[in-house]
């Protein structure tokens, strides 16, 4: 691994192994990793080649950040992981941000300074919030399941949802939050919108639309293609029964 360590005003390098691939994002089970999901739907607005290497996570140290193989790429003990010649980046929004540096014509966060400031905000409340809807509706691009009572928590995130996909994409009149090219921010919500279609959640007229579009957006589709082919049962988190 490749770290840049800044003390002393210097930067230092440290490097563990060499002969690594130009960009590799390392990334969970495509069904149910949702993290791995945002950085790679980033990568490929972006334009930039990559290589994709899946790691099993079904597997002893599962919940703990102890699987020994993510152990050897990541140092949090999480996915995904960017590999950029060496440089290892282990945060999802730490990796977008790098992307949008490296492909700065993409315009993966907005031009507008304004525009980008609400971006970001809104990339921060899904990175850092909605651990309830996260929580009793785990990330799942196979399974489908009827409506459920959620508890009060729950509802209230989702209105707070609701109101994010219908009030943002209309102000600025395009397919997706800021127009009609997907960002950072569209991104990070994709996963809300394959849970809510997962497990049947109601939205308004608008909401409803804007999750549509996300759930029909190409790189999307060519993720949920791959996901299904290769999908085999998680023991370590029974996900696939979790409502039955």
């Amino acid at each position: 691994m490749l770290y840049f360590l800044c003390g002393s005003g210097a930067h230092r390098t440290l490097r563990a192994k060499e002969n690594v691939m130009s960009l590799t994002l390392y990334i969970g089970n495509r069904v149910y990793s949702s993290w791995s999901m945002r950085s790679w739907l980033v990568l490929k607005y972006s334009g930039i080649e990559f290589d994709t290497l899946v790691i099993e996570l079904d597997a002893a140290g599962y919940g703990k950040r102890q699987i020994k193989q993510v152990l050897e790429i990541s140092p949090s003990g999480t996915v995904p992981v960017l590999n950029h010649d060496g440089l290892i980046i282990w945060d999802s929004l730490a990796i977008c941000e790098y992307v949008a540096e490296l492909a700065p014509d993409r315009e993966l966060w907005p031009t507008s300074p304004k525009a980008r400031a609400v971006a970001r905000a809104l990339t921060a409340e899904m990175h850092a919030g909605f651990t309830s809807v996260r929580t009793v509706m785990p990330h799942n691009l196979k399974s489908r399941w009827v409506a459920q009572d959620w508890n009060a928590d729950t509802r209230r995130e989702i209105l707070r949802l609701d109101a994010i996909f219908s009030k943002t994409r209309n102000q600025c009149g395009g397919r997706f939050f800021f127009g009609d090219r997907p960002t950072i921010a569209d991104a990070f919500y994709t996963p809300i919108a394959s849970r809510f279609r997962t497990y049947g959640v109601t939205l308004s007229d608008d909401a409803q639309a804007y999750c549509e579009v996300l759930l029909s957006e190409p790189h999307f589709l060519a993720w949920e293609q791959a996901a299904l082919a290769a999908w085999k049962p998680f023991k370590a988190a029974p996900w696939d029964t979790i409502y039955q």
